[in-house]
C-alpha cells in the first residue's frame, strides 16, 4: 500500500475484490488521455494481464519460471507476492512495444502516447498511407530526417535540373552538329 496511499486492511480484500480472477493492481491513460492501461492478477489461475482500453496486450504466469520450467501453486504464491513487494506502479503500466504493435497495430510516439502508424503521413506525401514507413518509398528519407540542412522551399527541385542538363546536352549537341558542317562545308567552296 506504501505506492498507492490506501490503508486497506486484509480484512476488507473480500470487499474491495469480490472477484479473485480480476483483482486490479493499476490504471492509467497516456499522456494524451486516448488510451487505458490496466493491470490486474487473478488468483484464480495465478497470472497477470495488462491491458490496453480494456484489450489484453500481455499476459504472464507465476505457475511457470523464467526459463519455463512449471511450478507448483505454492511456489507460484511466492512470485506473486515477491512481485507486489518489489514492483511499482510504473512497472505495472510499461507497456512493451512490441506486444502492442502485435496486439493492437499500435506504436509508442516519443511522449509515450499510443498512435496507428497507418493514420499518420510521415513521408510528408499529403497521404497517410502504408508506405510512410517504408524508407523504399521515394522520399521517406529526406521527408523524415533533414539531409542537407536546407528548408523544402530552399531545396532545388531534381526534374528541374534533370531538365537543364537535358537541355544544355542538347544544346551542347546541336553545337557540335553546326561545327562539323561547317567543316563539311568548307571543302565544298
Amino acid at each position: 500500500n506504501r505506492e498507492f496511499e490506501q490503508d486497506n486492511s486484509y480484512e476488507n480484500f473480500n470487499k474491495l475484490y469480490p472477484d479473485e480472477g480480476h483483482i486490479g493492481l493499476a490504471y492509467t491513460t497516456t499522456e494524451d488521455g486516448k488510451h487505458e492501461i490496466q493491470y490486474e492478477i487473478s488468483l484464480k489461475d495465478y497470472s497477470w494481464t495488462q491491458y490496453v482500453d480494456d484489450k489484453e496486450v500481455s499476459h504472464g504466469s507465476y505457475l511457470e519460471s523464467e526459463e519455463g520450467e512449471l511450478s507448483n501453486k505454492e511456489e507460484a504464491l511466492i512470485n506473486l507476492k515477491k512481485d507486489l513487494e518489489y514492483s511499482d506502479f510504473s512497472e505495472y503500466i510499461r507497456v512493451d512495444e512490441k506486444d502492442l504493435r502485435e496486439k493492437l497495430g499500435l506504436e509508442i510516439d516519443d511522449e509515450g502516447n499510443f498512435y496507428d502508424p497507418l493514420s499518420k503521413d510521415l513521408d510528408n506525401d499529403g497521404v497517410p498511407d502504408r508506405y510512410d514507413n517504408d524508407f523504399r518509398s521515394s522520399n521517406y528519407f529526406e521527408s523524415t530526417y533533414d539531409v542537407d540542412g536546407l528548408k523544402l522551399d530552399d531545396k532545388k527541385s531534381t526534374l528541374g535540373h534533370l531538365e537543364k542538363l537535358k537541355a544544355k546536352v542538347k544544346e551542347e549537341t546541336n553545337l557540335s552538329l553546326d561545327e562539323k558542317d561547317m567543316e563539311k562545308n568548307k571543302g565544298a567552296r
